[in-house]
């Protein structure tokens, strides 16, 4: 018995080490949005029968939201400053839909497969997002408070 408790550890131990990188931390938050997009538009257009651009828009802003809460809390832990991070992020979501787009539109432009384009920019799309939102959106500054301003002079 005592074999499959330290597996059980080991396995405990090798999650706990996969969860300490940020860019593994990233894709599963990345993945539960868009699994919450996916599940919500199809419950919203098809099980409660909203109007196609309503219930899809609808399960996009709630799974922005997912994306936005789990990679400031969870992936890149920034505590505070949101009114800086939540346009920065937003920018940053916009600016990897383009970046997708362009990508996509140049390899089938060049002779490659829609079906081929689409994993190339789903390989690289997310590095750009990951490095943007890692040096750019949830940077840690220092001398910023929780609303991400600097802090008034103190005087003692």
């Amino acid at each position: 018995m005592t074999g499959a408790v330290s597996t059980l550890e080991d396995l405990r131990r090798f999650v706990r080490s996969l969860l300490a990188r940020r860019w593994i931390r990233f894709g599963l938050v990345g993945g539960a949005a868009t699994l919450c997009y996916a599940l919500l538009g199809l419950l919203f257009v098809n099980a409660w029968a909203m109007p196609l651009l309503a219930g899809n828009g609808l399960a996009y802003l709630i799974s922005f939201a997912v994306s936005y809460l789990g990679q400031s809390f969870w992936t890149f832990q920034a505590g505070g400053g949101h009114r800086a991070m939540l346009p920065r992020f937003a920018a940053t979501q916009a600016v990897g839909l383009g970046l997708n787009s362009c990508i996509v539109w140049l390899l089938v432009r060049f002779g490659l497969g829609y079906e081929l384009a689409m994993p190339v920019a789903v390989a690289l799309v997310p590095v750009f997002v990951y490095l943007l939102c890692k040096y750019w959106v949830f940077r840690r500054t220092r001398g910023l408070n929780a609303s991400g301003n600097a802090p008034e002079d103190v005087k003692a």
